[in-house]
């Protein structure tokens, strides 16, 4: 209790010198584990003397590190009640790349000329910011302090010193009774063999010295406990465990949030024609919308987005940006073609805590076929198992093979017949007829390598889930009496107006794998012509 006195003095509160932060630096970053406390809470207190208005915000460690990576800040490294907190100084750029207020992971966050967060020590930790609300400033003008709740400190460190001082008293009693007793010498008529009493008297005192030295230990123990050495409901000494952040790319609760946003988005930019569609899609799916906006474009119809009624998300945990995780939509009944139920999966990937989530790829499954996910306390999902993996590169290189030849026979995946796979072969039957009149149509494929599909799947409740896509050109000779009509789709992806009498047509063929229990399935319900041009 002494050492908790000399923190505390005999006030509630218990606070550090306030620190002027560095000319030039944009934020001051805390990590609540690094405080050596527990059993009570911290208020970190900022105010700006230049009239500059503040931001104070709490994040995952993995959101806070990536989004501050080479911006100038103060970072504290050490705090130590009453004494002044020990920080640094690491230079960097004056800003990040985006507005701080906008970012979507904020925990919790304020503004104000002066602000102040609380939180609980004994709660898992954070990482507190504090930074400049307007997007052109920086925090200099801007002094930091933090205090502590020790309410009854005081109080129990009185007690504790008292019943201290009291149980010392009996202690030094007893032992120099006990003592005293060692040395006497005995009596001669101390005994004098009183038929009345069997027992002599130096067993019966020798039995009631162990009593009470016995008694004395239990008193001292439950001293000692009450003194101090017990856990206490109020601030405690409390070596610091700094483990690294993980945070799941998607947390729960939010997948509705990401897809009700992402189809707004998609449904006024393919009214716009495809403009800011970057900003949304990524490669490769963002190669087959621009080709779908421009095919529609050419056959005067509206493209738009799907409708989802169900949504569902599901990410390991990261210690580190980039990230990624899985959505799923089932789609509402008239937003898909057919009368089977669907649900679209769709791989999103997150680059760093300053950029917006990008959907890379995106396929539709049977509803009937959507796996279950199993997600921890967090809503963390484990990733795929090592075979999966190789499963998921094998399954890639056998789909090019059936796209060129049409054999299914002895592959991994069922389905390879089906859907979107038989589609294509269909489509390269109708051009190798001989009354289409091509001299010669051939097709090389291979897997999309630019995105590495075999590092991103997820295990299911029976078995896992991954994504696929393979890349096709269709090479067609034209005899050079025929006039060259492919349709309107190979014309509406035109990249040249070159004359000859060879066309070059690229394809993307996208598939989702599903694994349940032994038996592997791809899954693909279409596929899309992406660009044609004249050779």
């Amino acid at each position: 209790m002494g050492s908790a006195l000399s923190v505390v003095g005999t006030d509630e509160v218990t606070e550090t010198e306030a620190f002027k932060v560095k000319d030039g630096s944009y934020a001051v970053v805390l990590d609540e584990a690094i405080v050596p406390y527990s059993g009570t809470n911290v208020t970190v207190e900022a105010e700006n003397t230049e009239g500059k208005e503040l931001f104070v915000g709490t994040a995952n460690g993995v959101d806070a590190d990536s989004y501050l990576d080479g911006v100038a800040q103060e970072q504290i490294s050490d705090v130590s009640f009453p004494n002044e907190v020990v920080h640094r100084f690491i230079p960097g750029d004056p800003k990040p790349e985006t507005d701080i207020g906008d970012r979507d992971w904020w925990i919790s966050q304020d503004t104000g000329e002066k602000v102040t967060k609380t939180f609980d020590l004994d709660a898992d930790p954070q990482v507190l910011v504090i930074a400049p609300a307007n997007a052109d400033d920086n925090l200099d003008g801007t002094t930091v302090a933090l205090k502590m709740r020790v309410a009854g400190v005081f109080g129990l460190s009185l007690l504790g010193i008292a019943l201290g001082v009291i149980l010392a008293g009996f202690a030094v009693f007893f032992f120099l009774r006990w003592w005293s007793g060692r040395i006497r010498p005995r009596k001669k008529d101390a005994y004098h063999g009183d038929e009345k009493s069997p027992e002599p008297p130096r067993r019966r005192d020798e039995r009631k010295a162990r009593s009470m030295r016995i008694a004395t230990a239990a008193t001292l123990g439950s001293g000692l406990a009450l003194s101090g050495c017990s856990a206490l409901p109020v601030a405690q000494p409390h070596t610091p465990e700094n483990t690294p952040y993980e945070r799941t790319a998607m947390r729960p609760g939010e997948a509705g949030k990401f897809m009700t946003g992402y189809t707004e988005s998609l449904d006024k930019i393919l009214g716009d024609g495809g403009t800011d569609l970057d900003k949304i899609q990524g490669a490769p799916l963002i190669d087959r919308t621009r080709a779908q906006i421009q095919i529609a474009d050419k056959a005067k119809q509206k493209l738009r987005a799907p409708d989802f009624t169900e949504v569902v998300a599901g990410s390991p945990s990261f210690e580190a940006y980039p990230m990624w995780f899985y959505a799923f939509g089932t789609a509402a009944e008239d937003s898909t073609e057919g009368d089977e139920q669907m649900t679209q999966v769709q791989l999103v990937t997150r680059e760093s805590a300053s950029a917006e989530p990008i959907v890379r790829s995106a396929s539709y499954i049977p509803s009937d076929q959507m796996p279950t996910l199993m997600a921890d306390g967090k809503g963390a999902v484990e990733t795929a198992p090592e075979s999966f993996d190789e499963e998921l590169s094998t399954t890639a290189d056998q789909v090019s093979s059936y796209l060129v030849d049409g054999k299914d026979e002895g592959k991994d995946a069922e389905g390879l017949g089906e859907g979107g796979f038989k589609g294509f072969r269909d489509y390269l039957g109708d051009l190798r007829d001989k009354d289409s009149g091509f001299d010669k149509v051939d097709v090389e494929c291979k897997p999309y390598e630019d995105l590495d599909f075999a590092t991103m799947a997820l295990s299911t409740e029976h078995g896992a889930i991954g994504m696929g896509e393979v890349r096709c050109t269709l090479t067609i000779k034209v005899p050079d009496d025929y006039s060259l009509d492919l349709g309107d789709t190979v014309e509406a992806v035109k990249t040249n107006d070159k004359d000859g009498d060879t066309v070059k047509v690229e394809t993307a063929h996208p598939y989702v794998l599903l694994k349940t229990d032994d038996k592997l399935s791809a899954v693909a319900t279409d596929w899309n012509v992406l660009t044609s041009r004249i050779e």
